[in-house]
């Protein structure tokens, strides 16, 4: 694809951009402080309801509020009925600090008593125009920064595909989620010989892991300014507990396993369980094992611990055939997810 010269010819989009109609039988306001109790009351049954994998937590949907996390600027609406009730929201996410390519993610909850209406399709239309309008608005008229808008829809969600498809979105990338369930058999693996496990760090080492994180991800989808969100976000869930790095024979850190409690599943789910966010192994490491002694090695202390299933999800493009890896531990797959995008 070749990509104009000007930000403005690419995104051709109209400031401001109007809210959705009120025919939808829904008022449309800007997503404010007061709206919080009702919002949370919609997410949580929403995502129950759909059998959701992970679930918003209440420091996430502070940040929609605030409209801001980290380098990421947020912008919200939500739909209110006459009653005041908070039965829709739409979400744009656009990093601030993007230096090549800007990475706009969309999310969207309608109430499942108010889909089959027309909202979901007016939603995704308000956030790809608004999600144009920020962009133009942060890195100007004239940049020569490439731009990519997209969204996950879930594997049991056909009518969100369809809505994607319609607006002019492409299926970017597939992952499926792996679950062990830690009271059935599961398959240990050792570290090679001239490795050794170490605590999660913290200061100058915890830098250390950052750069490899970013390293190792670097001949995997995406950019850099993805992986450093998904490194950030990594650490607000990040429990040391169940975490670890490896060190090879000159101490230098070879790889490292970022687990996180997902506290707001335990709370809706009742089951408790951990979540693999971040698996990296340093390049000139590879073909050791790490990555599967390290993830071995976490599901078999929360076992011990008194967990009862262990999730994360992986890339099924994946240049390390990472899901046979976790299939050899005991991992099986569940579900799946898939990015839309349109690049612009």
């Amino acid at each position: 694809m070749v990509y104009m010269t000007k930000l403005a010819e690419r995104l051709n989009v109209c400031t401001p951009v109007p809210l959705p109609p009120a025919h939808l039988g829904l008022r449309w306001e800007e997503l404010k402080a007061v709206h919080a109790p009702s919002l949370v009351r919609l997410i949580r049954a929403s995502q129950i309801s759909d059998g959701a994998i992970s679930f918003t937590s209440d420091a996430e949907i502070a940040d929609m509020i605030e409209g801001v996390r980290g380098r990421t600027l947020i912008s919200s609406i939500v739909g209110v009925d006459s009653k005041g009730e908070v039965q829709a929201i739409a979400t744009v996410h656009i990093p601030t600090g993007a230096k090549k390519n800007v990475l706009a993610s969309l999310e969207a909850t309608v109430s499942p008593t108010w889909r089959r209406r027309g909202i979901g399709r007016v939603l995704l239309s308000w956030q790809d125009q608004t999600a144009r309008a920020l962009i133009l608005e942060k890195y100007g008229p004239d940049s020569n920064v490439k731009v990519t808008i997209g969204g996950v829809v879930h594997g049991n969600n056909p009518s969100a595909r369809s809505l994607f498809v319609a607006a002019g979105y492409t299926p970017e990338r597939t992952f499926d989620v792996m679950y062990a369930d830690l009271n059935s058999p599961l398959v240990s693996y050792p570290l090679a010989e001239g490795y050794l496990f170490a605590p999660w760090p913290t200061g100058k080492k915890l830098e250390e892991v950052r750069d490899l994180h970013l390293g190792a991800f670097e001949d995997h989808w995406g950019d850099r300014t993805q992986y450093l969100s998904w490194w950030e976000d990594a650490l607000a869930n990040l429990d040391a507990r169940w975490s670890s790095i490896v060190l090879d024979s000159k101490g230098e850190i070879a790889g490292y396993c970022a687990i996180a409690r997902p506290v707001t599943k335990w709370m809706l789910t009742g089951v408790k369980e951990l979540y693999a966010e971040l698996i990296g192994v340093n390049r000139k490491h590879r073909g050791q094992g790490l990555a599967r002694a390290m993830l071995s090695k976490a599901v078999f202390a929360a076992r011990e611990d008194g967990m009862e299933r262990f999730g994360l999800d992986v890339d099924i493009d994946n240049p390390s055939s990472a899901a046979k890896i976790y299939a050899s531990i005991g991992f099986e797959t569940q579900r799946s997810f898939t990015y839309y995008s349109v690049d612009l």
